[in-house]
C-alpha cells in the first residue's frame, strides 16, 4: 500500500459515502483521543482510523495491526489529515474565496438521495442514524458542513498552488511511471485522425428568410410573450424544443463560441439579440446566471437546404479528397472545415459509435495510418454534413507505455510539488503537535 504525495487532498475531496462520515462521529465518544493539534483545530484519532477504513472501502490493503509498516502507514494518514487542516484553515482566513451554495445545496440533496437509496423505509434510516448518535438534520448539517469544506480547500488550492516554478526531471518521472505501472489498465486499441467537415450550406436567400422569421419571433419575445411556449412552437432545435428550449447550466468551452459569447454576456432574465452559428439562427434567454456558469433557454431557426445545396457540398468534399492525396492536410482543415465536431481526435475504437455519428465506424474501422477516407456525408447537429478523414494512426490494444503518459506524469508532478511547497509554507507558520497516542 503506498500513500501518494498529494493524498492528503482527498483526504476532504473523497468524502465517506452514507453513514461513513456518522460512523466517525459515532465512534468519537468511544475511542477518540487526540492525536494532534493544528492550530486552533485538533485531529482525532477517529479520523485517522475513519482514513484507514476508507483506504480499504476503496479497494487497498492494509498492513495487520501492529506491525511497523501498519504503523508507518497510520503516520502517513495522520500527516495527510494535518496536511488537510492547515489548508482549510488557509483557506477559512481567505475573505476572498467564495463558495458556490447553489452547488453546496446540490451536494447535500445528492448526499441525502443517496443516504435514503441505501434503507428500505425513512425509519430504518433515521434509526440507524440516531444509532450513531445522529438525526436526519444533524446529518444533513454535516454533509453540508463537508461539502463546503471540500469547495473551500479546492478554491485555495486553485489560487495558491498555481504557477509557481517548479522543476520535474525526467528520472522522477520514469520512477512515477514504474511505480504505478503495475497498476495500469491496458491501453485500448484507439484511432488517431484529422479532418474536414462542412456542414451543407444554405443559399444567401434561404438564410435571409431564416434571419427574417427569427426576427420576427424575437420581436414577440420583446413585446413579453412566453419565451419557453414560443421555444416549442417555433425554434427548430430537436433535443430542446420540446422543453422550452431548455439547455440547462452550461460553462464557458461547452457552447459555440458566438453562441456563448452572446449568453454570458447577457444579465439574468434579459433576451438577446439575434445570434448566428453554423446551426442557424438564435435567440438566447438566460434564465439564471451562477458565478462560471449560465442557465438559457433558446429558439433555433436552421435555413432551408435544398438539393442543389447538397449537391454543391458533395462535390466540394469530393474536390478536398482528391486535393488530399498531394497537398498538407491541415492546410485543407485550415481552409475549409467549419464543422461542429473537432478537426481532430484520438478515440478509443469501442467508443467511436457512442462519440461520433455512425457514418464514423466504418470510415475509421480497419484503416491504416496515412489513408484518406470520404466523402462521408451524415446528419449531425439537426443538418447534412460532409466530411474527408485522413487516419493519422491506428493502434491496437496494448500496455501504456511512458511517452503514452509522460505529459500527465509531469503535470501529476508539477502539482504535487507546488502543493508540497504551499504546505511546507503553512507548516512554517502554522503551530503543530503531534501527540504519542497512536
Amino acid at each position: 500500500m503506498t500513500v501518494s504525495r498529494s493524498c492528503f487532498v482527498l483526504t476532504l475531496a473523497a468524502l465517506p459515502l452514507a453513514l461513513a462520515a456518522a460512523e466517525a462521529r459515532g465512534q468519537a465518544g468511544l475511542v477518540d483521543q487526540v492525536v494532534a493539534i493544528v492550530g486552533d483545530s485538533v485531529v482525532l484519532l477517529s479520523e485517522v482510523i475513519q482514513s484507514e477504513n476508507r483506504i480499504q472501502a476503496d479497494g487497498g490493503t492494509l498492513p495487520p495491526v501492529g506491525t511497523p509498516r501498519r504503523d508507518s502507514v497510520r503516520q502517513r494518514v495522520l500527516k495527510e489529515l494535518v496536511n488537510t487542516q492547515l489548508i482549510l484553515q488557509a483557506a477559512l482566513r481567505d475573505t476572498l474565496l467564495r463558495v458556490d451554495e447553489e452547488m453546496v445545496e446540490e451536494g447535500v440533496t445528492e448526499a441525502m438521495e443517496q443516504l435514503e437509496r441505501g434503507f428500505q423505509s425513512r425509519g430504518e434510516m433515521e434509526r440507524a442514524l440516531a444509532a450513531e448518535g445522529l438525526s436526519v438534520q444533524a446529518f444533513r448539517e454535516l454533509r453540508r458542513e463537508q461539502i463546503t469544506q471540500q469547495q473551500l480547500v479546492g478554491l485555495y488550492l486553485q489560487r495558491n498552488s498555481t504557477g509557481s516554478a517548479v522543476e520535474v526531471t525526467e528520472e522522477e518521472m520514469l520512477a512515477a511511471y514504474e511505480a504505478g505501472r503495475a497498476g495500469l489498465q491496458r491501453r485500448p486499441a484507439t484511432v488517431t485522425f484529422k479532418q474536414v467537415m462542412m456542414p451543407v450550406a444554405p443559399t444567401d436567400s434561404a438564410k435571409a428568410k431564416a434571419r427574417s422569421q427569427v426576427e420576427g419571433i424575437l420581436e414577440r419575445a420583446r413585446a413579453g410573450e412566453d419565451f419557453a411556449e414560443l421555444a416549442t412552437s417555433y425554434s427548430q432545435d430537436p433535443v430542446s424544443a420540446a422543453g422550452g428550449g431548455s439547455l440547462g447550466w452550461f460553462r464557458r468551452g461547452q457552447m459555440t463560441e458566438a453562441f456563448e459569447n452572446a449568453a454570458f454576456s447577457l444579465l439574468e432574465g434579459t433576451i438577446s439579440n439575434v445570434v448566428e452559428t453554423e446551426y442557424g439562427f438564435h435567440i438566447i434567454k438566460v434564465d439564471r446566471v451562477r458565478f462560471s456558469e449560465r442557465q438559457a433557454s433558446h429558439i433555433l431557426i436552421r435555413p432551408t437546404v435544398d438539393y442543389q445545396d447538397l449537391t454543391r457540398s458533395r462535390q466540394l468534399a469530393e474536390e478536398i479528397a482528391a486535393r488530399a492525396a498531394t497537398e498538407d492536410f491541415q492546410d485543407l482543415i485550415d481552409e475549409y472545415h467549419t464543422g461542429a465536431i473537432p478537426d481532430s481526435a484520438t478515440i478509443p475504437v469501442r467508443q467511436v459509435a457512442q462519440m461520433l455519428p455512425a457514418v464514423y465506424v466504418a470510415a475509421l474501422g480497419g484503416r491504416e495510418a496515412g489513408e484518406v477516407v470520404g466523402p462521408v456525408q451524415f446528419n449531425y447537429a439537426a443538418g447534412e454534413n460532409f466530411a474527408v478523414i485522413k487516419i493519422l494512426e491506428a493502434r491496437e490494444e496494448g500496455e501504456y507505455t511512458f511517452e503514452d503518459l509522460r505529459a500527465s506524469i509531469r503535470a501529476s508532478l508539477t502539482r504535487d510539488k507546488r502543493i508540497e511547497e504551499l504546505i511546507a509554507r503553512l507548516r512554517a507558520g502554522a503551530y503543530i503537535e503531534i501527540k504519542n497516542e497512536l
